[in-house]
């Protein structure tokens, strides 16, 4: 049986042309239902990356495969784990810091979380 490749290998980067200029990137990601338990999150819920990018850039096609990934994947046990899996994943795509911000709506319940994780690139052995 073949392993399942992380959501993290998903993740491309591409090179940034003018990495002089003081650039700020975001990515608004709308999200899919990722728990096909509780249908989670609701429409709407959105993840926005936000970086100050060096030599890389993420590239825009993988970000929708990697969020992709995450549909039933154990890490959707909870909205923050996922946050903070992501920022991680995203700041060692890159190699700079990184904001991930959530804006969730949660079926079933009255109420919207807001999760802020920042995340910097993990050292490399």
């Amino acid at each position: 049986m073949p392993e399942v490749p992380t959501p993290a290998a998903r993740l491309r980067t591409i090179g940034n042309a003018r990495p002089d200029l003081d650039t700020v990137v975001e990515h608004v990601l709308h999200l899919p239902e990722l728990c096909p338990a509780t249908h989670n999150p609701a429409p709407g819920s959105t993840l926005t990356l936000r970086y100050r990018p060096g030599t890389q850039l993420l590239e825009l096609f993988s970000l929708d495969a990697y969020m992709d990934a995450f549909v039933a994947h154990p890490v959707m046990r909870d909205m923050e784990f996922f946050v903070q899996t992501v920022a991680q994943d995203a700041a060692d795509a890159v190699g700079v810091p990184v904001t991930a911000a959530a804006q969730v709506g949660l079926r079933g319940l009255r109420q919207e979380q807001r999760v802020t994780v920042e995340a910097r690139p993990s050292p490399t052995p």
